[in-house]
């Protein structure tokens, strides 16, 4: 096996078989049922800070501000 080869789950494959970046071209997926054309490299959306995530009985907040002021302390 060479250097440039990758192994996961015991099987080689080439780091040269990936894309170094996605698409900016729409692609045909299904995600949950849905239809979707859009392309792989996208923005994020913009955070909405009055949504509450749940996840597993907990409710996470947005706490994107504080994490920049942190950011920047450091």
């Amino acid at each position: 096996m060479t250097t440039d080869q990758l192994v996961y789950r015991g099987v080689p494959y080439g780091s040269q078989q990936h894309q170094p970046v996605p698409s900016v071209e729409p692609v045909e997926h299904v995600y949950r049922g849905v239809r979707y054309r859009l392309p792989l490299k996208h923005e994020p959306h913009p955070v909405d800070e009055s949504v509450d995530l749940h996840y597993r009985g907990h409710i996470y907040h947005h706490r994107q501000q504080q994490a920049q002021l942190e950011l920047q302390q450091d």
